[in-house]
């Protein structure tokens, strides 16, 4: 008999199918160094002093 949660191509669930255990590569998991305080714009120049948008004072980019 079947169990209900299995699927035939990926076994029983929470199975990784790939068998790869490795974590995915990417961008870090929080920008949210890199967000103004003020008006919440994404500053993209980590040389910035000020916000292009509000003109609020910028730290730790």
């Amino acid at each position: 008999m079947r169990n209900e949660n299995e699927r035939p191509d990926h076994g029983p669930l929470g199975d990784d199918p790939l068998g790869d255990d490795e974590e995915p590569g990417g961008d870090p998991a929080c920008w949210l160094h890199r967000v103004c305080p003020e008006c919440g714009l994404f500053i993209e120049d980590r040389s910035a002093g000020t916000c292009p948008r509000c003109e609020s004072a910028l730290t730790d980019l």
